[in-house]
């Protein structure tokens, strides 16, 4: 990772102010990563400020933003003639449609699979076999000799150290990346910050949303399915929570929770679909990417979204509900149903690039 960090500092240095874009919705990994990496330029005398498409509406996550002080700008748009370039940290494009090809993407900086819709930028590190961004963020951090004060120092390691948590399941899914940016933080880790987030009582409109998800539930074969019914855009990610906690108290290799997302005042109308698995074997990513090109995952995880503003103004909610529902439950038994296709495609898909690889070298080598 030093060259990569290295690498970074290069590609970005030219560029100064920058703006750090979170797309979708802000969670910890994103926040943590975005936070880190203002403090590192910082360091080398480059201002920049953060900005997220979305408000939280966790009430940890608020919390998370709270007791570290991390300043960012929600629900703004960037001002195109102050910035001179962007980074886009924890997301599979870093493609934004509100800033287009006014400025450069200086970087891009991703756990997931990178999106074909992706653009090129100055660096580029996209590592899939981590857990988390703040995963990376923490190891290039690592090989840097900054400047910060103990406070500071504190801060950053405490909020990528949640950020990590956080897209590991609380560590369920840790890699041997994710052990070493962790113990690399430990040092300077607010341990009771960690604790105050980590003991926060789940709040009552997520208990609302996951007993309601409970009482509309469908099986289809080892998967099952979840509707919550319409969710008001500032309870956004009750939806992956709540399939968070309907996977670990069931039976079910792979469910997915789905549910209305409603904004008036923006008008704006979601179907946004979260799906979470127990099975190593499921590529959530390739999946959802049949369904929709916007929507990604990584492993056990994945989420997609359908734009459907136009139904905003429905006179029948209850109607609309119930062929949204429809359509949805039968694209998701589709998906079921073409798992096994989905998996010798893959196979064939490693197979071929293996072959080619192979091939390559030969030729090479002649």
């Amino acid at each position: 990772m030093e060259k990569r960090a290295k690498e970074f500092i290069e590609a970005i240095t030219s560029y100064n102010p920058l703006a750090i874009y979170i797309p979708g919705s802000p969670d910890p990994d994103a926040i943590a990563s975005a936070y880190a990496i203002k403090m590192i330029l910082k360091n080398y005398s480059i201002a920049a400020d953060i900005f997220t498409e979305k408000k939280l509406s966790l009430p940890q996550n608020k919390a998370f933003v709270e007791r570290l002080k991390i300043p960012i700008y929600f629900d703004k748009t960037v001002n195109l003639d102050k910035y001179e370039a962007y980074i886009v940290p924890d997301f599979q494009n870093n493609l934004v449609e509100s800033i287009g090809d006014a400025i450069p993407c200086a970087a891009h900086i991703d756990h997931h699979s990178r999106s074909k819709s992706a653009i090129k930028c100055n660096f580029s590190l996209i590592e899939k076999n981590v857990g988390s961004t703040s995963t990376l963020i923490a190891l290039m951090l690592k090989n840097y000799d900054l400047d910060f004060s103990e406070k500071e120092r504190s801060k950053v390691a405490t909020a990528l150290t949640f950020g990590i948590q956080t897209d590991t399941d609380k560590y369920n899914h840790i890699t041997d990346l994710d052990f070493e940016a962790l113990s690399y933080l430990s040092e300077y880790v607010d341990n009771n910050i960690l604790k105050d987030l980590n003991d926060m009582p789940l709040s009552p409109e997520l208990l609302v949303y996951y007993n309601r998800a409970k009482g509309n539930e469908t099986v289809y074969k080892d998967w099952g399915f979840f509707g919550i019914g319409y969710v008001d855009a500032k309870h956004r990610d009750m939806i992956a929570i709540t399939a968070d906690m309907i996977l670990k108290k069931s039976e079910f290799s792979t469910i997915a929770v789905y549910a209305l997302v409603e904004n008036q005042r923006k008008g704006e109308l979601n179907l946004d679909v979260s799906l979470r698995t127990k099975n190593n074997k499921v590529d959530l990513n390739r999946i959802i990417k049949r369904i929709t090109p916007s929507g990604g995952g990584r492993q056990f995880k994945g989420a997609y979204q359908v734009k459907l503003n136009y139904f905003l103004s429905a006179p029948d909610r209850g109607m609309l509900w119930s062929v949204v529902e429809a359509t949805t439950l039968e694209t998701l038994r589709k998906s079921r149903d073409m798992l096994y296709i989905t998996g010798l495609e893959k196979f064939y898909g490693n197979l071929k690039s293996k072959i080619s690889s192979v091939l390559k070298r030969k030729t090479g080598e002649e």
